[in-house]
């Protein structure tokens, strides 16, 4: 970020790519902090043609980047990458465009898991300089190239190599973007709301507002958590029973009919991150020898599933 002209790319212009490039876009057209949309089929016809439409708060707005494209020869190098596409995606969209990839390019990570470096690892051994991060918000696709921003705070946390002009960078540009020393922790602490909830919701078919009013459902999930407790621990993490509490409390800030991704995309007989979400817990669980008969239950109900993916 040396450059007088800076290009931040956002990969994936899906419920949360949405919700992160627009503002960006919006703040920094026709300047010389380069927005470029990295997006594909549908949606990028959508966009290069009619913009983004944005929904947020009761107003609609209808944004234009600097440049919507899925070619890496016209994107060229970038300075920053924000990868907001689902997890199982991540290391297939990187091999795509691994040439836009510098070994000075910042790649933010936006992904409901605790291990997003491992995985990038795995396609970039090398290049770019990872700094993982989380965001707290409800953001959905209504079609393509049409985002509407349903709840959540839209809190942004990074860790990492601390880089203070790049987060000046994003907060003039609108986003709620804060650096923390110790990301894992926070990244645990999501995860400990994020993938019970996804496999909750998931196995019983319930918004988040007939979530908190099933007590029994409210149990499992407490219980579910207690696991993923557990499983923090052995990584170093420490999780408190406070926290559990905070992470049932979010339920509340949100809309009652509120959804979780990973339902959304069983509804819609998507692709889904169940392998990071449901999976990834249970088999690092046993790894640890640490039982977990509340998240197997649930697994079980969601692999029952006729569409289960």
């Amino acid at each position: 970020m040396n450059s007088d002209t800076i290009k931040i790319g956002i990969l994936g212009i899906g419920g949360i790519g949405g919700f992160v490039g627009a503002p960006l876009a919006k703040k920094y057209k026709d300047s010389t902090t380069k927005i470029i949309f990295i997006c594909r089929g549908e949606t990028k016809n959508t966009i290069q043609k009619d913009g983004l439409i944005f929904e947020s708060k009761g107003t609609k707005e209808t944004i234009f980047p600097d440049l919507v494209s899925d070619n890496p020869a016209e994107i060229g190098i970038l300075d920053v990458l924000i990868i907001t596409s689902k997890s199982y995606s991540v290391n297939e969209i990187l091999a795509t465009y691994k040439d836009c990839i510098s070994a000075d390019t910042i790649i933010i990570t936006l992904q409901n898991v605790v291990n997003a470096k491992e995985i990038i690892r795995k396609t970039l051994p090398e290049l770019g300089k990872i700094t993982e991060g989380c965001i707290y918000v409800a953001s959905n696709v209504k079609k393509p190239g049409y985002i509407q921003h349903v709840g959540g705070p839209g809190k942004i946390f990074v860790g990492g190599e601390e880089n203070k002009s790049l987060i000046d960078l994003l907060t003039a540009g609108g986003l709620d973007i804060t650096y923390v020393p110790n990301i894992d922790q926070i990244l645990w602490k999501k995860y400990l709301f994020v993938a019970p909830v996804a496999a909750i919701t998931t196995a019983y078919n319930v918004s988040f507002g007939q979530l908190l009013e099933d007590k029994n459902l409210m149990h499992i999930l407490e219980n579910m958590m207690i696991e993923i407790q557990s499983l923090a621990s052995k990584n170093n993490i420490s999780l408190t029973n406070e926290d559990i509490e905070t992470s049932k409390d979010l339920l509340t800030k949100f809309p009652f009919e509120s959804k979780s991704s990973l339902q959304l995309d069983f509804e819609n007989n998507n692709q889904t991150e169940k392998q990071f979400l449901v999976d990834y817990v249970i088999e690092n669980c046993k790894k640890h020898e640490i039982p977990t008969p509340f998240y197997e239950s649930v697994n079980e109900k969601i692999i029952s599933m006729s569409f289960v993916k």
